[in-house]
């Protein structure tokens, strides 16, 4: 029994390194047989990725060797070695899934930029009309394409306010 706690025990150790040194995103540990094991968010790991099982087999192999080392009997050894192996694997699952949420998403909609005040950086150009405004937000500036609601014709350095948008473009008035 004891040589099945320390191939547990490596293979875990080894495995659970291995994830951390060659898969930082996580999508390639995930075992791809269609089961969706309940997760709410798109991109969260999966409750039966490999670092998930990984880490059982570290707890279940340390759970159960201890109870082998102190003279419990089989059964003792399975059962602790399973709580530890499931307690470790859930915790590791959590966590994982708290990480995968706080990253940030680098998509802009610029529906969020209605109302707001930038600043022309391009110039309305003579054959399309349009124009390129910075408009600062909590996420930092970005500059966009825009248009003047009323055709007027907007220099660089004129403060102007976001009304509304057509698509990705930017209508603006000047202020």
């Amino acid at each position: 029994m004891l040589k099945i706690y320390l191939g547990f025990l490596i293979v875990g150790i080894l495995g659970l390194l291995s994830s951390l040194l060659f898969d930082a995103d996580g999508d390639a540990s995930d075992i791809s047989d269609g089961i969706d094991a309940g997760d709410s968010v798109d991109g969260s790991p999966k409750v039966f990725s490999l670092r998930v099982i990984f880490a059982f087999l570290l707890s279940f192999a340390i759970g159960g060797g201890a109870m082998y080392y102190s003279d419990h009997s089989i059964g003792w050894q399975m059962i602790v070695g399973m709580a530890a192996g499931v307690a470790t694997s859930l915790f590791t699952w959590w966590i994982f899934k708290v990480l995968y949420s706080m990253q940030g998403s680098s998509n802009v909609d610029s529906s969020d930029f209605i109302g707001k005040s930038g600043e022309i950086v391009v110039g309305t150009t003579t054959n399309t009309g349009k124009s390129k405004v910075r408009v600062s937000t909590h996420l930092g500036p970005h500059e966009l394409l825009c248009k003047e609601a009323n055709d007027v014709t907007l220099d660089v350095g004129d403060l102007v306010k976001v009304s509304g948008k057509i698509g990705t473009l930017l209508i603006v008035t000047k202020q």
